[in-house]
């Protein structure tokens, strides 16, 4: 089952957010889904403690990722990856094991210029598996989080992500005051608003895996 991984190199872009509701986005559609949380910062671990969340999740250490996922794959429908926001061996073990790797990026240029960068690791980690499997590849797009649509920084992140020639999801996830709320107590997916943000973005998912 597919194993998708949120990453990037700096913290601060939406991964933990990222993860936790597309999981409970699959987790509410009636799929398994298993969390694997290798941040040594334990957010997501925490977030789903606060909030009683019904999904199971593990901690991980970096060196143990590439056995907990493979492990993980073979129970659930869905894997999530939560990855620290810095270059170290669980980013890269991460994206290796991956079926696809989302890179979310605040519209902002910094996140932009990261989200490329994070990129470039996942070209390097699907080279390094084609000269094992010539046809392997590792899909991944950046994902914009806490867009204003009101604002003109989404439209100049979207060009400049393009013109860095880096995949861009069509499904963003807007501003909304409800996941910074549901930060402190349950999930962002208990309103309305936001089960729609991640319904429509679990689609661009499928469809990036999938195609």
């Amino acid at each position: 089952m597919p194993i998708i991984t949120s990453a990037s190199t700096k913290g601060g872009p939406g991964k933990t957010t990222l993860s936790l509701c597309l999981a409970d986005h699959w987790r509410r559609a009636g799929r398994k889904v298993e969390l694997l949380d290798v941040d040594p910062n334990r957010n997501l671990t925490q977030w789903i403690k606060a909030a009683g969340a019904p999904i199971a999740c593990t901690t991980v250490d970096e060196d143990d990722i590439i056995e907990a996922a493979t492990e993980a794959e073979q129970r659930a429908d869905w894997v999530v990856i939560d990855v620290a926001g810095v270059l170290a061996r669980g980013l890269v073990h991460s994206i290796g094991v991956a079926n696809a790797v989302l890179i979310p990026s605040r519209p902002d240029l910094k996140d932009a210029l990261e989200a490329a960068r994070t990129y470039q690791h996942v070209i390097a980690e699907q080279k390094m598996a084609q000269r094992r499997d010539p046809l392997a590849r590792i899909p991944a797009a950046v994902v914009l989080m806490q867009v204003n649509r009101r604002a003109q920084a989404a439209g100049f992140a979207r060009e400049q992500i393009s013109a860095l020639k880096v995949p861009l999801l069509s499904a963003e996830i807007p501003l909304r005051t409800a996941y910074q709320n549901y930060s402190f107590a349950g999930l962002p997916l208990d309103d309305a608003m936001v089960r729609g943000d991640f319904a429509e973005l679990a689609a661009s998912v499928e469809d990036l895996i999938y195609g």
